[in-house]
């Protein structure tokens, strides 16, 4: 009787010990990507001259990929149907999968996607120009300036919206 006493009373323990540990778990934060936070934009040249590819990154993106510029989307839409955007992997706390719609408050009418980053935008090495903003950089062909250079804007996420597959685009 005395050792079914113990089991009955460490079985409750060890029940009541579980429910505290439940009850005091933290929720998982969901993410709003709906809400509008501020960003500030730059340009990249894909098509930079081989001496400049270190800091421009090339014609390709983290899936090796073409790059598609603002001109290249303004000229054909069926051809490059987005423009691209390098930024970190992880935006409000959460990864971001590749080719993910992005819309940016000031330009309201363009199709934009992340689809690269680079050392500037992630980890020890992410520069923040503006604390507070998060940096974008938006493909633009070499020798323009577009006027995406140091604009103050906002951003939103569709995370709903990515890119599943892709065709190679020249």
């Amino acid at each position: 009787m005395r050792d079914g006493a113990w089991l009955v009373g460490g079985a409750v323990a060890l029940l009541l010990l579980s429910t505290r540990k439940t009850m005091h778990k933290k929720p998982k934060v969901q993410t709003d990507d709906r809400g509008w936070e501020k960003a500030l934009l730059s340009e990249y040249y894909p098509d930079a001259p081989p001496s400049m590819l270190a800091m421009e990154g090339g014609p390709l993106d983290r899936m090796k990929k073409p790059i598609i510029t603002v001109q290249q989307h303004m000229r054909d839409k069926n051809r490059y149907p987005y423009i691209s955007v390098a930024a970190d992997l992880t935006l409000r706390g959460e990864a971001v999968s590749y080719g993910t719609r992005i819309y940016f408050g000031s330009y309201p009418d363009y199709i934009f996607r992340l689809v690269d980053t680079g050392g500037h935008f992630r980890g020890s090495t992410k520069k923040i120009r503006k604390p507070g903003y998060e940096p974008f950089d938006i493909a633009t062909d070499y020798g323009t300036h577009w006027g995406f250079a140091g604009k103050e804007t906002v951003y939103r996420l569709d995370r709903s919206d990515t890119l599943q597959k892709r065709q190679n685009v020249a």
